[in-house]
């Protein structure tokens, strides 16, 4: 039973043994990896400096010398942690103990940065590939933004807009044309107006006209009045022996009469430059129309009749060219008047009439200068919309070009994207992040995720790393403490016990 209990103690010694051997190899491997950190950064470095296209000098292998022993310090102190640990389990006093505790807690958290530093490089490594497409698709996103500017600088044109603008500048046209038109019209009729109303001889002749044509009108009604009278009393005596014709006679007189109505309307509507031709007219029609009555008269049956007939017409033809006599001296007393007054007026609205030909004159001009500038300025809006039309067909070719590379950048990048999201989905960082905010798609989760995940996961396995080696050389150098201790006690114990025994014998 005593020699399993040593065999026990002596394995488990051994154990620790190998605990500690173990807790070595962890640690050669941190600073194996701290040293091959500061390789990749010297050649990192290096890389870079070498991008210059030149010759290196002393000062750049100096800066890559500089950038790597840092490192390769943090690799070497790394070791010291196991005989940190063992200092700490073999010191005596517990302040030393605990000094060394904080010393090796250090030690741990720089192979924690060292671990996570690994850790960050390996995943940006495995990011590179997405990140270089990312790039390269963002480029043609910029390349696209590019020809979107361009094409909105120079898609200035708008049909619609131009057509509007040609209407506009066509009714501006018209309505300048009409309100120059019209404003030249009102002046010249203000001027006319002026004229007209400021000359009042004029019309002082003309209301001197209007009275005589008054008084003419007046004596021919007295004149037609008289003379009804006298025909009406020298035919009543005719009318014993023209019974016969006095039906004729009477439709003789009743279209005299009327015809000499209508002479009396036409004399009353006529003006001074009519009034001759009208009077001359129905002056022949009522002369002929008295012969006819004179006719029917002349036809009564009988001899005595006949002679008293042709002795009573005699009679009234001679009183009647008595009578007209009287009435045209009268009536052609007023028209030497007129006529002395209308040579007046025409005498002094010469002038006028040369003033309103002189306007008439000024209107045409205006009206053809206005005309003029009306199409001067259609034919100006024409040219210019032609112009800006085909300008716009040229700009439309260009932009369908613009179009057509935007449209292959837009397929360049969709296959980026692809590939991106593909990569994406192949990283195990990006499908933790997706699954911790709920996304469908890895490409879609924000990269402030993905960097938490990858901090948390990267932290939690640097910290293992950290402790594990300092662990192990603990746990080895208690148990080399514990059962070494317990086999001194009793072998110790067992040759006591020998010497015990032989002294009794």
């Amino acid at each position: 039973m005593e020699s399993n209990n040593k065999l026990s103690n002596h394995k488990l010694f051994n154990i620790g043994v190998r605990l500690v051997k173990f807790a070595w190899v962890v640690e050669i491997l941190a600073v194996s990896i701290g040293f091959l950190i500061s390789i990749i950064v010297s050649f990192s470095v290096y890389a870079e400096l070498d991008k210059m296209d030149r010759t290196l000098n002393f000062g750049d292998y100096s800066s890559i010398l500089v950038a790597a022993l840092p490192f390769v310090l943090v690799a070497v102190v790394e070791a010291s942690k196991i005989p940190v640990a063992t200092a700490m389990m073999y010191a005596k006093h517990t302040s030393w103990r605990i000094l060394f505790f904080i010393g090796l807690v250090l030690l741990a958290s720089i192979t924690f940065e060292t671990m996570l530093n690994g850790f960050e490089r390996n995943f940006s490594g495995l990011n590179i590939a997405i990140d270089d497409k990312k790039n390269a698709s963002l480029l043609l996103q910029g390349k696209i933004d590019d020809f979107d500017r361009r094409k909105k600088d120079i898609d200035i044109i708008d049909p619609q807009e131009v057509d509007n603008n040609y209407q506009n500048s066509i009714q501006n046209a018209n309505s300048t044309y009409y309100q120059t038109l019209e404003k030249e019209r009102e002046y010249i009729n203000r001027q006319i107006t002026k004229l007209s109303s400021d000359n009042e001889t004029i019309r002082g002749y003309q209301t001197e006209i209007t009275e005589l044509n008054q008084k003419e009108r007046e004596i021919y009604d007295a004149w037609d009045v008289e003379r009804s009278a006298l025909q009406k009393r020298l035919r009543g005596l005719l009318n014993s022996y023209v019974a016969g014709s006095e039906n004729d006679k009477e439709k003789l007189q009743k279209e005299l009469d009327k015809l000499k109505a209508e002479m009396q309307k036409e004399m009353d509507d006529a003006n001074f430059f009519t009034r001759p031709t009208v009077e001359k007219k129905y002056r022949q029609l009522i002369t002929e129309k008295e012969n006819r009555l004179y006719t029917v008269a002349d036809r009564t049956i009988g001899d005595d009749a006949l002679a008293k007939q042709t002795k009573s017409e005699q009679q009234l033809q001679d009183q009647l060219q008595v009578l007209g006599q009287d009435y045209q001296k009268r009536i052609d007393l007023g028209r030497q008047r007129m006529a002395y007054l209308e040579g007046q007026i025409l005498s002094q609205t010469k002038g006028l009439e040369e003033k309103r030909d002189s306007y008439r004159t000024n209107y045409d001009k205006v009206a053809q200068q206005a005309a003029q500038n009306r199409n001067g300025t259609v034919s100006r809006s024409t040219s210019e919309k032609e112009s800006q039309l085909a300008q716009y067909d040229e700009i439309q070719i260009e932009v369908r070009a613009i179009d057509n590379q935007i449209y292959g950048l837009k397929q360049e990048q969709t296959l980026l994207k692809n590939d991106i999201n593909r990569l994406v989905n192949s990283n195990q960082i990006y499908r933790l992040a997706a699954y911790v905010s709920n996304k469908e798609q890895a490409i879609d989760v924000p990269k402030s995720t993905v960097g938490l995940v990858a901090l948390v996961w990267f932290a939690s396995l640097a910290f293992i790393s950290a402790v594990t080696g300092v662990f192990l050389a603990i746990a080895g150098i208690y148990m080399q403490r514990i059962y070494a201790k317990d086999d001194e006690y009793e072998t110790h114990s067992h040759h006591s016990a020998l010497s015990t025994s032989q002294k009794e014998q």
